[in-house]
């Protein structure tokens, strides 16, 4: 598999319909995917809700409808595609996991065929749209479990039972041709042993037939490069299962423009990874994750999280509210890309010449 390089992008729509513009290194506006497939991105990801209604003050995006538009559009650049279910109406992570709206008076025996049936519906539409995914997450940051309370972690049969659900439509949906790969996520990159705890827990209760292990690692919340590195050798010791790094970030500012602090500052970067926020730090702490990752065996890819998702009135972590995390983005205040993004494209000349050395060498 080609080495993944990756951009979570599903806020980009609500922020071009509230009038954001993307600005290469020549100063000339372009597509923003256009921009990230120019400097080295290989895949977009984009995150899927049930019903929301609290995203975005213009309207409800990351919804079927807003997804398959981007879909389209994802590989009309010829990118491939990473599908994050959140099973959610709203932000499900390792805090938060609420049963969407429609589903909550369903008991929680049946909430595995509802999750079947509502990942068949996604991936149908996405087929007949010709944007079927080329990988499927099933639930975002699942380390604590999904559907809250019967989905916890507290409960693993229960929670494998409802992993399985969407498992098992990712696989009925790929037998006609397309087969996508199935990614289970877990948000405790930095940590080995809350690691392989739930991956050897989920396998042991039966939710066993994933292909790739995704792990959220911020430097700034998971602890030093050698603590992903462990990680990342502990999987391919005990589970043999190739790791994408499927959330990173780190700040370029310590800026906030609107009236929202940003919930990563320099007083916390400079605590713990000794690095104050600026566009050469981001850079470079881009560089270290990319390299890391592509050096070990089962490391398969990594991908930014959200890199166009700068300052824009309208377009914040919910309605009526600012953006937490416009000083992590890869594109400044006004749109322009920042050197940052310059890590996947150095990484991919970097795969490009070990490649050609060995071939020599061959």
């Amino acid at each position: 598999m080609e080495f993944m390089k990756g951009a979570d992008i599903s806020s980009l729509q609500a922020m071009e319909d509230s009038g954001a513009v993307y600005y290469d290194f020549d100063g000339i506006k372009k597509d923003a995917i256009e921009i990230l497939k120019a400097h080295g991105f290989n895949w977009g990801r984009l995150r899927i809700w049930n019903q929301p209604t609290t995203s975005f003050d213009r309207g409800d995006y990351c919804d079927l409808k807003h997804t398959v538009e981007m879909a389209k559009r994802v590989r009309r650049y010829g990118l491939k595609l990473l599908l994050d279910f959140h099973y959610s109406d709203t932000w499900a992570d390792w805090k938060c996991q609420k049963v969407p709206m429609q589903w909550r008076q369903i008991p929680g025996k049946r909430l595995s065929e509802a999750v079947y049936q509502y990942t068949s519906q996604v991936l149908q539409a996405l087929g007949e749209a010709q944007a079927a995914p080329d990988m499927v997450q099933i639930g975002n940051e699942i380390g604590r479990g999904i559907l809250w309370d019967y989905g916890s972690y507290d409960h693993p049969d229960q929670l494998a039972e409802l992993l399985n659900g969407g498992i098992h439509a990712v696989r009925d949906m790929s037998s006609g041709g397309r087969r996508p790969q199935v990614m289970l996520h877990v948000e405790c990159g930095g940590n080995a042993q809350q690691t392989e705890k739930f991956f050897t827990t989920m396998t042991a209760c039966g939710a066993a037939d994933f292909d790739v292990i995704g792990l959220s690692y911020y430097p700034y919340w998971a602890g030093p490069y050698a603590n992903l590195l462990q990680n990342m050798k502990r999987i391919q010791e005990k589970l043999q299962k190739p790791v994408v790094i499927v959330e990173t970030a780190f700040p370029y500012t310590d800026n906030s423009t609107d009236d929202m602090p940003n919930v990563v500052t320099g007083e916390l970067t400079k605590k713990t990874t000794g690095l104050e926020p600026s566009e050469e730090n981001q850079r470079k702490v881009m560089d270290e994750i990319l390299r890391l990752v592509r050096n070990e065996p089962n490391g398969a890819g990594v991908f930014y999280w959200e890199p166009v998702w700068y300052c824009i009135k309208g377009v914040g972590a919910y309605k009526g509210v600012g953006n937490e995390w416009e000083n992590q983005a890869l594109f400044d205040q006004r749109g322009r890309a920042l050197s940052g993004l310059r890590a996947f494209e150095a990484i991919g000349r970097e795969a490009k010449t070990d490649t050609d050395k060995q071939r020599k060498k061959d």
